[in-house]
């Protein structure tokens, strides 16, 4: 008869050696809905978090930048903008350049201009470090417009749908990667067993090894919430 049931795994997990003995001996199956039953709470705070930063950066920062940006038209694959060139656009509360159009020629890279990015009449320029950039052509665009409005439209669509987009992502990678580990753990347990000689099968050890991990996923869903970043 069990005693246990995976209601009492996030508490027991961290102490309780009846728990263990129970799972490893009494219980069936691998214990799978239940990880994924924790990943899917254990995954709740980080979206709320991540939601609530998006939708800050959204209202309060987005703006700065965005109302710099001037209508940009890309038309067979040449880019034009009806302002004095170079034009550029600042980091906010800082006199960094964020970005510089210019179709003119003048400025070949980013670092002429001191910015992270450079549009020119037929590339995007971006720098990823000291040593690097990437280039994009734009000369198979047929036609193209962007705005600051437009912008701050697509930002604010992004912010509706974030979260949702997001968190069946996370949480389906975190359960494929928390299974292989599981498998490898149960894998090692094979071994020891074998040298404690003790009749454990891949499954109870399988069992085991997912409610082994739920204090580190608990303990590191905590941290995360109080902003703790624990190596």
């Amino acid at each position: 008869m069990k005693k246990f049931s995976i209601i009492h795994i996030p508490v027991l997990s961290f102490f309780s050696k009846d728990l263990y003995r129970e799972v490893g001996s009494n219980w069936k199956g691998l214990c799978f809905a239940y990880l994924l039953l924790l990943l899917a709470v254990c995954w709740i705070p980080a979206m709320v978090r991540i939601n609530t930063g998006f939708a800050g950066f959204v209202k309060n920062d987005a703006p700065t930048v965005v109302d710099q940006v001037p209508e940009i038209t890309i038309t067979d694959g040449q880019v034009s903008i009806d302002e004095p060139e170079p034009y550029y656009i600042k980091i906010p509360d800082t006199n960094d350049n964020l970005a510089v159009i210019d179709t003119t020629g003048t400025i070949k890279s980013p670092e002429d201009a001191n910015a992270f990015f450079l549009l020119t009449n037929t590339l995007i320029i971006t720098k990823q470090s000291n040593f690097e950039t990437r280039t994009f052509d734009l000369s198979q665009v047929k036609s193209f417009t962007v705005s600051g409005d437009g912008i701050m439209k697509l930002l604010n669509i992004i912010k509706k749908f974030l979260v949702i987009i997001m968190y069946p992502v996370a949480l389906l990678s975190s359960y494929v990667y928390r299974i292989i580990q599981a498998l490898i753990f149960a894998a090692i347990g094979l071994l020891f067993a074998s040298l404690c000689k003790v009749s454990l099968s891949y499954g109870a050890l399988i069992r085991l090894a997912v409610v082994a991990m739920t204090p580190s996923m608990i303990v590191k869903t905590v941290f995360g919430l109080t902003g703790v970043y624990l190596p």
